[in-house]
């Protein structure tokens, strides 16, 4: 059978099943925690595949060429690269012999093209859905990369595009050059990444223990935020907990340690918070420590860290929650002429 009328054929099964792998690897992803930056499918073009098997190198198409149906994953760092390649191999059926890893290709002494090729087939259990039986010994390709290697990977085809043939050395070399920046910079934002999850880890670890004598950064105070008002995040979601404006107020109202914001939490807050935002199921955490700085002491905090952004509603902030503690709107916005949104 002629092998492009039999793509044009089948494409549109390739096409749902492109499609069909993207939804799976969301939803495990989202399941298991696993950050990523865009999950791409398609089904390969038909003009792609005419020109694919031009020339001697595919004998028979329809059963050598493994990419009709391409998904590719793109994650922010490399270490999330080993999370999803390991996924991947939980998930999937594996043709090692048609995987690779291109970065294992290039050796020691050059640099390039790095992405992590899997050649796949569902599963049993998965084929034995009757809406799956359609994709039952039809392979695709997942390929899994960082974004910055995604970056070099765009920017060589639109080279190869544009410069066909052999480039002359000096510009090739400033494109190697760039290439090796680009995977040094990929290893320091990964090392980067590792070193904010240690800082992560030791908070809550810490504070599990009861140890607050911890600097406060965005990165310790949004993972103790996390972890000592887990009563009202399991009622309330809390957006925004790694912001540097919180910091920023903390720092300025005298606050430099997870102990010392500690010390200022009434007893009782957190009933009293829950209670006044029962009918609210989403606040942004700046809110939620200004509260805090605020009950502790408002002429602190107007004086020092109050800023023309920082702007109060008096329904949607909680009115009733600030009168439980004897706070008075009226004298803050005549003090300080603090304008409250109605």
């Amino acid at each position: 059978m002629d092998s492009i009328k039999w793509y044009i054929e089948n494409r549109p099964i390739y096409k749902r099943l492109a499609y069909k792998i993207e939804s799976i690897l969301a939803e495990i992803f989202e399941i298991e925690g696993i950050p990523f930056h865009m999950i791409q499918s398609r089904a390969k073009d038909i003009d792609s595949f005419s020109n694919k098997i031009t020339g001697d190198k595919y004998s028979n198409p329809i059963e050598e060429v493994q990419d009709f149906a391409g998904i590719r994953v793109v994650t922010y760092v490399e270490d999330e690269v080993k999370k999803v390649c390991e996924l991947i191999e939980k998930i999937f059926k594996i043709d090692n012999g048609n995987s690779s890893d291109k970065s294992e290709s290039l050796g020691i002494d050059k640099v390039g093209y790095k992405s992590v090729h899997y050649v796949c087939y569902l599963k049993s259990d998965r084929l034995k859905l009757p809406e799956n039986e359609q994709f039952k010994d039809r392979c695709f390709e997942i390929q899994v990369r960082t974004i910055l290697q995604h970056a070099w990977a765009e920017i060589e085809h639109d080279r190869n595009y544009k410069f066909a043939g052999i480039l002359p050395k000096e510009i090739n070399r400033r494109f190697k050059l760039l290439a090796g920046t680009l995977e040094l910079a990929d290893r320091e934002f990964n090392n980067i990444a590792s070193d904010i999850d240690k800082i992560s880890n030791i908070v809550k670890t810490e504070t599990k223990k009861g140890n607050f004598d911890i600097k406060i950064n965005s990165t310790s105070f949004s993972e103790y935020i996390k972890n000592r008002f887990k009563k009202i995040q399991k009622s309330i979601k809390i957006y925004d907990l790694q912001n540097d404006n919180i910091v920023t107020e903390l720092n300025s109202f005298g606050i430099f340690t997870l102990q010392e914001f500690e010390n200022i939490i009434p007893a009782d807050f957190e009933n009293q918070y829950l209670k006044e935002h029962k009918d609210n199921n989403e606040k942004w955490a700046v809110g939620f420590v200004r509260a805090i700085l605020i009950i502790s002491d408002y002429d602190k905090y107007f004086k020092n860290c109050h800023t023309d952004w920082a702007r109060w509603s008096k329904k949607g902030d909680g009115l009733g929650l600030f009168t439980h503690y004897n706070i008075d709107w009226n004298a803050i916005e005549d003090k300080y002429n603090v304008t409250f949104m109605k």
